[in-house]
């Protein structure tokens, strides 16, 4: 079978509601079954054939060929958190993440109460709250010398009455680390999928290269969870249909230094002014701040220049006028692309459940 599910930028969307294009389970054929097809269990010839992207050859043989029950396609919060739950109920999985460690800033790093009773549920919470993090109990919408608080999480009856803001790296390698403690999981870092073993319609397994080259996974069950451009649903043909929701928005993320005179428990504060809008928060020891603009106007806002960046985002938020001239390059920054697919078909067909 194969899984493609798309990382959530929330933890709460992750662990709550993972989202899976897969390729669904079909019992293997039983004796009689393939008799009465004409197939005789002594002629069975089993005939794989390699799915590549149309501009490049496959990759040569795999060295070795490891045959487990589940493959997760992809380290983010959604494939680390599946393969934990996978590894303690017993299934053999292997995790599969592209790039060789989990530090990458501006991913999701939000989780929300509702998220963490789940975290609770499953013996994690402690743990997380163990982690370096920031807690945001409001976020506060301020336009000129005016402020509201339009989400006060401490009015929920929850033991967790904030959002916890945790870097995704130290949540990624707090979960793996609980999943090693089962010796039926494996992770593979630097690992890149170029390949889906087929046999007929069926899915297979994954191709993968490391630096000491091509590695083969075959297993009962596929999961991408590759994020919005994954390779894995392209590979196996889905989201051609997908229905693509766009916002009116963009988002341009970077970080500010925070002072020791800055408010502490600041939240999260929607700063707006005349065809603007920015959004701070508050991670205890820097600011991330998210410099909202129309869907589609990255190319003018960098035409315009970093110095206009610095100036609007001073106009809007006086008190990190001294601060903003750190701000140099855009490649301090990182665009989000404000959108979500709706994949009509999200699964193909795989191999026998019977393991899982």
């Amino acid at each position: 079978m194969c899984l493609a599910a798309s990382r959530s930028a929330s933890l709460y969307v992750t662990i709550c509601n993972i989202r899976v294009s897969l390729v669904a389970f079909r019992p293997e054929c039983d004796q009689t079954t393939l008799e009465n097809r004409g197939h005789r269990p002594t002629e069975r010839i089993t005939k794989l054939t390699i799915i590549a992207p149309k501009d490049r050859l496959a990759e040569a043989p795999a060295r070795a060929v490891e045959e487990i029950d589940c493959c997760v396609v992809g380290g983010g919060p959604a494939g680390v958190m599946l393969a934990l739950l996978l590894a303690r109920r017993g299934v053999r999985v292997t995790l599969l993440e592209a790039h060789r460690d989990f530090d990458r800033d501006f991913r999701g790093n939000t989780i929300n109460p509702s998220a963490l009773e789940i975290l609770e549920r499953l013996g994690l919470a402690r743990g997380v709250l163990g982690l370096g993090h920031a807690k945001v109990r409001r976020f506060t919408l301020q336009a000129g010398g005016r402020r509201e608080a339009f989400a006060d999480f401490s009015r929920l009856k929850t033991p967790y009455p904030y959002v916890l803001m945790l870097p995704q790296e130290r949540f990624l390698e707090f979960v793996v680390a609980e999943a090693r403690r089962y010796p039926n999981f494996r992770l593979v870092m630097g690992a890149r999928v170029r390949e889906l073993v087929m046999e007929g319609d069926t899915v297979r397994g994954v191709r993968y290269r490391r630096e000491d080259g091509p590695h083969e996974v075959r297993a009962q069950l596929i999961v991408g969870t590759d994020g919005r451009f994954s390779r894995l649903r392209k590979l196996a043909g889905l989201g051609a249909d997908a229905a693509t929701g766009s916002s009116s928005m963009d988002v341009f993320w970077f970080n500010l230094p925070r002072e020791e005179e800055d408010p502490e428990g600041a939240g999260a504060v929607f700063r707006f002014g005349l065809g603007s809008l920015l959004v701070l928060m508050d991670h205890s020891d820097y600011w991330q701040v998210g410099y909202i603009i129309p869907k589609g106007c990255y190319p003018r806002l960098k035409e315009k220049g970093i110095s206009a960046l610095r100036d609007s985002v001073a106009t809007l938020a006086p008190e990190l006028a001294d601060r903003v001239a750190g701000l140099r390059d855009w490649g301090q920054g990182s665009l989000l692309s404000v959108e979500s697919d709706l994949l009509r078909r999200w699964y193909r067909r795989g191999r026998s459940a019977s393991a899982i």
